[in-house]
């Protein structure tokens, strides 16, 4: 399965030249703007992101920096910010590699290929008949691969690593943001999205609703 990259870059010229390029190879999305790249990575799952720092609505180092309190999905910076403290401050925030511009391609493969190399050898967890890949947010059953969001990942992930646990909405949106959303139905949603994920791939995992506390993940 081909890996899915999320181009962060608002150049009008290499945005979309970038995404031609690596599209022989990878599944590319091109985001132009900082809400656009967060709102395609809440419902979507990258492998790499490749990442402008200079946007028009924003420091690309904030999207390393609130990526980071929950995934760890390769970052790879692509910047003409090319002094040595501004390196730097890119990989203190997050970034996993820093390439400035202008660059070569071939630099830029390889550069992509260590960075999926390094995350193919993951973490995963298995249940039942279910595999989870922590690193490719892949949940496999038998010879069947289903794509999950990095949220989806992580609730998924806590919950079979101990089931039969009941998990409030306060314990999970802790686990994936650190702090708690009183009035958001996101965990709704993603248990939603995940069930229909788990029937679709023929999981004998099931997620039960107890009414008014939380969330078990149970193998029939």
């Amino acid at each position: 399965m081909l890996a899915q990259i999320l181009v962060v870059e608002d150049d009008p010229h290499l945005g979309p030249l970038l995404k031609e390029y690596l599209s022989a190879d990878y599944l590319v999305h091109h985001a132009a703007t900082l809400r656009d790249a967060q709102a395609w990575l809440g419902t979507h799952s990258a492998q790499l992101i490749l990442l402008d720092l200079n946007l028009p609505d924003g420091d690309g180092l904030d999207l390393v920096q609130a990526l980071r309190q929950y995934s760890s999905t390769p970052v790879l910076v692509l910047s003409a910010r090319s002094g040595v403290q501004e390196r730097v401050a890119g990989l203190n925030a997050g970034a996993d590699d820093y390439l400035t511009k202008p660059f070569a391609m071939p630099e830029l493969d390889a550069r992509i290929t260590a960075l999926l190399r390094r995350t193919a050898a993951g973490t995963g967890v298995n249940l039942g008949n279910t595999s989870l890949s922590t690193s490719s947010l892949l949940l496999t059953v038998a010879d069947k691969n289903v794509n999950l969001t990095e949220h989806e990942a992580r609730i998924l992930e806590l919950m079979m690593r101990t089931p039969e646990r009941v998990f409030s909405r306060a314990d999970i949106e802790s686990h994936l943001y650190g702090w708690e959303t009183p009035n958001s139905n996101s965990v709704e949603v993603r248990i939603s999205q995940l069930r229909k994920k788990l029937e679709h791939a023929a999981s004998d995992l099931r997620i039960r609703t107890i009414r008014n506390v939380g969330y078990v993940l149970q193998a029939s």
